[in-house]
């Protein structure tokens, strides 16, 4: 235990000194009368000299604010690795999002490719020091961004991220979770892990049990999988294929035997993934999701004690001294 304001306890000394005289006195007078020092008025006097002595050393005591030290569990986002997905297959070129009132980008191209870039950077700017990484994803997988704490960086990488660069048809969810996983390794082994996937939920690969093993891997490692919904699930939207600056429509996209291609929202894929990996999904629409999502991934690490370190936490004890002082003094009265 120690002491916030310790010179209060020099109020001690006149105290003991004082109470010792008095009580030095009151047995000089009972030899001088040679009565009992313990007759009920001498009893009483005594019995308020030293509750009123004890009530100004808690008076004292509490004044100069002591501190005593606790284990409790603590919740540290520090200790926290996140890693965000970005499917970049060609279906996510279908312009069938609907985008937030004020976006961090000044992209006018509605694609879900788009949705899900402005996805990342509102969740940029929600983070408060937990670690964080991008991979992108279509048939195959790549990591964009190692794990850092530079949101700056992030940020640049993510805004400059070139969807014309999509050049391997399909979209394999498996691989994706797999880079997803393999960054996360990395990690020290007391942080937590979190996979956050941001897809259309299409999978041309046929690859279930390849999908389930590593979601099976993710959990025996503590870690959690969360998912968000890009797209429109009622309808089919077609691909289009847009000049390098943007400007413009000049086609769209064609399946081998020359019939367009449509696209629209898988969900059940994404939800499945979040329920195998302890996770939630989200559908991303107009509303500004991103304190939502952290908000609640947060609440989840914290309810199952992952990302929570035990330390000694200061808890004062004024207010109990205060409080006995005052029951003391009642009593002398």
């Amino acid at each position: 235990m120690i002491c916030k304001y310790p010179y209060w306890f020099l109020g001690l000394i006149p105290l003991f000194l004082h109470l010792g005289l008095m009580l030095h006195q009151i047995r000089q007078r009972n030899r001088q009368r040679q009565t009992i020092f313990f007759t009920p008025a001498r009893a009483g006097v005594k019995r308020r000299a030293l509750l009123l002595s004890l009530t100004l050393t808690l008076l004292l005591t509490a004044l100069a604010e002591p501190i005593i030290y606790q284990q409790k569990p603590v919740f540290k986002r520090s200790r926290i690795d996140m890693v965000i997905g970005i499917d970049i297959s060609k279906s996510m070129l279908a312009e069938d999002s609907v985008f937030p009132g004020k976006t961090s980008t000044s992209t006018t191209l509605n694609n879900r490719l788009n949705r899900a870039r402005i996805m990342v950077l509102d969740l940029l700017d929600n983070l408060a020091g937990e670690r964080i990484g991008v991979f992108v994803f279509s048939a195959e997988s790549y990591e964009l961004v190692p794990l850092t704490t530079d949101y700056g960086y992030c940020r640049y990488l993510v805004e400059n991220l070139d969807e014309l660069a999509i050049s391997t048809p399909g979209s394999n969810l498996a691989a994706g979770l797999q880079t997803g996983v393999e960054i996360l390794t990395r990690t020290p082994a007391d942080t937590t892990g979190i996979i956050l996937l941001i897809s259309d939920g299409e999978n041309s690969a046929d690859n279930s049990a390849a999908l389930e093993k590593i979601v099976l891997e993710a959990g025996a490692d503590h870690r959690r999988i969360y998912s968000i919904g890009v797209g429109r699930q009622a309808a089919a939207s077609l691909i289009p294929i847009r000049t390098p600056d943007g400007s413009r429509i000049i086609g769209y996209y064609e399946n081998e035997k020359g019939d367009l291609l449509t696209t629209s929202l898988e969900p059940e894929n994404l939800k499945e993934l979040a329920a195998a990996g302890r996770g939630r999904y989200w559908f991303l629409g107009r509303e500004q999701l991103a304190p939502v999502i952290m908000k609640k991934i947060l609440l989840d690490l914290h309810r199952s004690g992952l990302s929570s370190v035990t330390e000694k936490q200061p808890y004062t004890i004024s207010s109990w001294l205060l409080a006995l002082a005052v029951v003391t003094f009642l009593l002398t009265l």
